[in-house]
């Protein structure tokens, strides 16, 4: 809790831990109400194992999904997964890196957003903008390039570059940003 402790004090990070705690714990039921066998997985991590699909019966979906944390790029420890807070640079370099090696088709151009802390880059496919990333300070709260985007059919998404305990890892990025490309 190092770091973490050192950014939101003490109790801070105690109150950060006790969310994790009760994040986990909810997963942890969901993953078992779901027919998970959870020590499978985890001596198979530990192991180093691939997973190995078996063909269960399917259930039925809930009548109504809540959406709870993804859990794939937070967290209090930092993920050993390339992510922004390890990169040699600046989160501008960390983004322009992962545009430049995982989606070399697009044309990236970065500008500055309206808060002095965010940064736009947009993804050309041609002549026509294919998507809008902003990387943007927690502090902001605008919403204007989110609502343009929208009106104007223009695929949108967002990022933080300062969120406490949100890492950016690479394939949460990647994932995100493809998901927003289709």
């Amino acid at each position: 809790m190092g770091l973490l402790s050192k950014l939101l004090g003490d109790e801070g990070s105690k109150q950060l831990g006790k969310l994790v705690k009760n994040v986990a714990s909810e997963a942890e039921k969901a993953a078992r109400q779901a027919g998970v066998d959870l020590d499978q997985v985890i001596s198979g991590v530990q192991s180093g194992a691939r997973p190995q699909t078996q063909s269960r019966p399917q259930q039925a979906a809930p009548a109504q999904h809540e959406p709870g944390p993804s859990g794939f790029s937070w967290g209090e420890e930092m993920p050993a997964e390339e992510n922004q807070y390890n990169f040699a640079g600046p989160y501008t370099a960390y983004f322009e890196m992962i545009f430049r090696e995982d989606f070399p088709g697009y044309r990236v151009d970065r500008g500055q957003g309206s808060h002095p802390r965010t940064t736009v880059y947009t993804l050309w496919q041609g002549v026509s903008k294919a998507l809008v990333v902003e990387v943007m300070t927690q502090d902001s709260e605008a919403k204007k390039l989110r609502q343009d985007c929208a009106k104007a059919g223009i695929p949108y998404v967002r990022f933080y570059h300062d969120h406490d305990g949100w890492w950016n890892t690479r394939a949460y990025v990647v994932s995100r940003i493809r998901a927003a490309l289709r």
